[in-house]
């Protein structure tokens, strides 16, 4: 189920006590329509009555939809430096609720779901609109290194991230973003073949494939961070 609990936080704008549900859990099989305010961005985002500034809260949820086999435990961004102990957190809790430790109802979900965990707003509506769009996110990763390789003067530092924000038929587009506040710096297109070619040069990219296809925190970040 999708859960809520109020919280009351201070309007940015003015000060006032803004009244709020917080989400906890996403149950995106029985609410669709919290799926889709997550894509456009309107999700957890908290208007103040008194001046009508707004402010939305880092998350701190587990997002499920059964239907298209995604399991995410979602933390803040500032969060990230903590990935890998979170990460152990996550794999324990998810093997807790669809492992061998579960019903037998339960683990039969569990082996059609990709459990996983992303650091901010942006990176689970990455991995929603990539399931969307077919995009496997292992992959989308491998891509942004290749595209780190190939362009010059990207933006990369401990504030900002590369994430898919749309996608056509034909093209990808990514964006660099500051984390915290998901401002936008820059954006570019990348060819959908570009994955094609990517999951076939299995020379570049197989030991790096293999080591995010076993992981719960699937970000090209993690590989730079490994590598250092």
């Amino acid at each position: 189920m999708s859960i809520f609990e109020p919280a009351e936080v201070p309007c940015p704008a003015c000060g006032a006590t803004m009244t709020f549900d917080l989400v906890t859990s996403v149950n995106a099989d029985r609410r669709p329509d919290l799926r889709i305010s997550i894509l456009d961005g309107t999700f957890q985002l908290a208007v103040c009555d008194g001046c009508g500034g707004t402010t939305r809260l880092p998350p701190t949820l587990v997002y499920v939809d059964v239907g298209r086999g995604q399991w995410i435990v979602t933390k803040p961004a500032a969060e990230y430096p903590d990935w890998a102990q979170l990460e152990a957190i996550a794999r324990q809790t998810f093997e807790l609720s669809y492992g061998p430790a579960a019903s037998v109802p339960a683990q039969r979900i569990g082996k059609r779901m990709h459990p996983r965990i992303v650091f901010g707003w942006a990176a689970l509506r990455e991995k929603l609109l990539a399931a969307e769009e077919g995009v496997d996110d292992v992959l989308l990763e491998l891509l942004k290194l290749a595209v780190l390789r190939q362009v010059s003067g990207a933006p990369l530092n401990d504030e900002s991230e590369l994430r898919l924000i749309d996608a056509n038929n034909d093209v990808l587009i990514l964006a660099w973003l500051i984390s915290e506040t998901e401002q936008q710096l820059s954006t570019l297109e990348v060819s959908r073949v570009a994955l094609d070619e990517v999951a076939a040069d299995n020379a570049v990219w197989a030991e790096l494939r293999q080591r995010l296809t076993a992981a719960l925190f699937v970000d090209f970040g993690r590989l730079l961070l490994e590598a250092a």
